[in-house]
């Protein structure tokens, strides 16, 4: 089962490295809907501190600030209270799942606990607000009452004496339980440790000697040290995510499980509660379940009906074979009206008896021949048959409702990921990563050409533009490394296919590249230049013409599907399906409405799921204008992209 919340050790890993980052830092706003607490906090990571009472603290990438988070009560007070304040401290309780954060005066305390809630105090501890006001046998969530903790563990497991911790775990019968409760370490930290060193985990604390227990807290502190690198991995078994920890399970990795590393224990967190959140609609799982209960239903009635026609053609068989013995038993009942051996039943007015042959209870009726009774017994029998058919059949068509709407709650679930899915800061733009995993970005309009080239144009980057008007500011990152000629055609593109050749129709287009030290925004005395608009200077490096294409792909980013454009060598090798558009006659709409059919219809099982939940709005950021589909194809890859050097956007 997937881990519903943050352990002890994951929040000592957090507090000691992503805790550190906000030490001295301002809050520059505060927010609150319900369910999230969001500070602003401007870190490489990310501007959005986010606390779920009792699930996580973590910075996110995925949430963000709405109306809603703006009118409770709770974001009022701590815009009053911490908003502009500077952050002095963030520590852990003990080693428990409650974080502190001190401020200049106030105190906000994330209890990360079953039942856990959000409370700012003042610097003396008295509660000036909270998510919840609740009230348990220890103690009370109150304003103007004294904020007390809960019962916590005090001590990290590493830092007791050995003679405590043999003390401790002696009190269970197996070295998984003394480790999780008598030394308080998360289960998943104990079985990684037990793994480690080849200890079964249901060994009798009285079997571990000396040495080995110090080689338990050896281990331990080798994954300590893991744990503050800073990275993430979440861990998946049977393709379901299972947990996100701040070190390398070799214990799931050698057991059928499957990872995805980090840079940031944050990003890994954010991603994994993303992934467990299950959010379905409602009404299609109320009416799956009314299909499965009429399933069992008729399964119950269909079986009922083939009993019931077996029944009547084992009677109908028995009067067959036994034709004189139950005629005389017949012929006494209408002679005697039912004194007669064998009766077990008489129903005069609806003139039928009931009779016992061989410990078979037949049903005749009165003044109707045997060959009658026969013949009526075989066509009842079919009759039932027939009906336990059609609910077979009824079934089958339930079934593939039922296949429908499973298809579609798992399509509700991949369109919940996508949706919330972590936008990388180069979005905003035009973009493609080459083959050689070199980053491209270009300018939607002339605000973004401007800004791409003051903001991220290096020297030695490279600077590609369409020898046409209204081509975009392309800027290939080359990060002091020498890229090659097919990277600079993959970033081409952008400036080719989103330039005003699309519109205008055009057949093909030139395209020429300089280095970032040749272009200048400073024009000749006496000239203008335009907003979005450059000067270059010395050699323009002319490439051959490009025809005015697009391909359209989807590849994979953390498990999530992404729609990328660029050019056919590039997308293909990055796409597990894509596409070629050229200039047409249809919108974009249309277009992006066919792709996801057309995409859809080259994969069964999980890649069509994928395809089905594909946002059609993204797919329409993709295409520069009216366009026709040439062919959609399968692509030739199913990893993951990934960026060859760390470009995070300092701004």
């Amino acid at each position: 089962m997937a881990r519903k919340s943050m352990s002890s050790f994951d929040i000592y890993s957090w507090v000691n490295t992503s805790g550190k980052l906000i030490l001295g830092q301002r809050v520059d706003n505060a927010y609150y809907e319900g369910k999230f607490v969001l500070l602003k906090i401007k870190t490489k990571i990310s501007d959005f501190l986010l606390i779920e009472p009792s699930i996580r603290i973590h910075f996110t990438k995925r949430v963000r600030p709405s109306s809603e988070f703006v009118s409770k009560p709770f974001a009022m007070l701590l815009r009053k209270y911490i908003r502009n304040q500077k952050i002095n401290l963030v520590e852990q309780i003990g080693f428990d799942r409650i974080v502190k954060i001190i401020f200049s005066n106030e105190k906000l305390f994330a209890e990360i606990l079953p039942k856990g809630v959000v409370v700012l105090t003042d610097e003396e501890n008295q509660i000036l607000g909270s998510t919840k006001y609740l009230k348990f046998k220890d103690r009370e969530i109150k304003s103007k009452v004294k904020y007390i903790f809960p019962k916590i563990i005090e001590t990290k497991p590493w830092e007791l004496k050995l003679e405590e911790i043999v003390s401790n775990i002696s009190k269970y019968k197996d070295i998984a339980r003394g480790l999780v409760m008598g030394l308080n370490i998360p289960g998943e930290v104990a079985e990684e440790v037990l793994y480690l060193l080849g200890i079964p985990k249901e060994t009798n604390p009285s079997n571990i000697d000396r040495n080995s227990i110090e080689q338990i807290l050896i281990n331990l502190k080798k994954l300590i040290d893991m744990s503050l690198e800073g990275k993430g991995y979440i861990y998946f078994i049977n393709e379901n995510p299972m947990q996100a920890t701040p070190f390398i399970s070799k214990n799931i990795l050698e057991n059928g499980g499957r990872m995805i590393e980090y840079e940031s224990f944050d990003i890994a967190l954010d991603d994994y509660f993303n992934m467990i959140s299950e959010v379905v609609n409602t009404k299609i799982e109320e009416e799956k379940s009314k299909i499965m209960h009429s399933i069992e239903e008729n399964k119950i009635l269909s079986a009922k009906y083939i009993e019931e026609s077996q029944k009547l053609e084992r009677d109908a068989q028995l009067i067959a074979q036994n034709y004189s013995a139950i005629e005389e038993i017949v012929n006494c009942i209408n002679k005697n009206n039912g004194n007669c051996k064998n009766v077990v039943k008489i129903d005069n007015k609806e003139k039928y008896a009931i009779i016992d042959f061989n410990g078979e209870l037949i049903k005749v009726y009165f003044n109707e021949s045997l060959d009658k009774t026969i013949i009526r017994l075989y066509k009842e029998a079919g009759e039932l048959r027939s009906k336990s058919k059609k609910a077979m059949s009824s079934i089958d068509d339930m079934m593939k409702r039922l296949n429908e709407l499973e298809e579609k709650i798992e399509v509700e679930k991949v369109k919940n990921l996508i949706k919330n899915r972590r936008k990388e800061w180069y979005e905003k733009y035009h973009w493609v990563i080459t083959r050689n995993d070199f980053l491209a970005i270009g300018g939607k309009d002339a605000d973004q050409n401007e800004s791409i080239v003051k903001k991220y144009l290096k020297d030695k980057d490279v600077y590609i533009h369409a020898d046409i008007h209204g081509s975009p500011s392309v800027v290939l990152f080359a990060e002091n490394n020498e890229v090659k000629e097919d990277d600079i055609n993959d970033a081409a593109i952008i400036a080719v296919a989103y330039s005003k050749a699309w519109k205008a129709g055009m057949g093909s287009v030139g395209v020429y590249w300089v280095y970032g030290n040749q272009v200048s925004k400073s024009p000749p005395s006496g000239e203008y230049l335009s907003k979005g608009s450059f000067m270059i200077y010395g050699k323009k490096n002319f490439l051959k013409p490009f025809n005015v294409e697009l391909y359209i792909g989807v590849t994979f980013r953390e498990e999530i599907p992404i729609i990328i454009s660029g050019s056919e060598e590039n997308v293909k090798l990055k796409s597990i399906v894509y596409s070629k558009i050229i200039p047409g006659e249809k919108g974009q709409k249309e277009i992006a409405e066919e792709l996801k059919i057309e995409f859809s219809k080259l994969f069964n099982d999980k890649e069509r799921i994928y395809m089905l939940a594909l946002d059609e709005n993204e797919i329409m950021q993709k295409i520069p204008g009216k366009s026709r589909i040439i062919f959609v194809k399968k692509g030739l890859n199913k990893s993951t992209i990934n960026l060859k050097y760390d470009l995070s956007d300092s701004s």
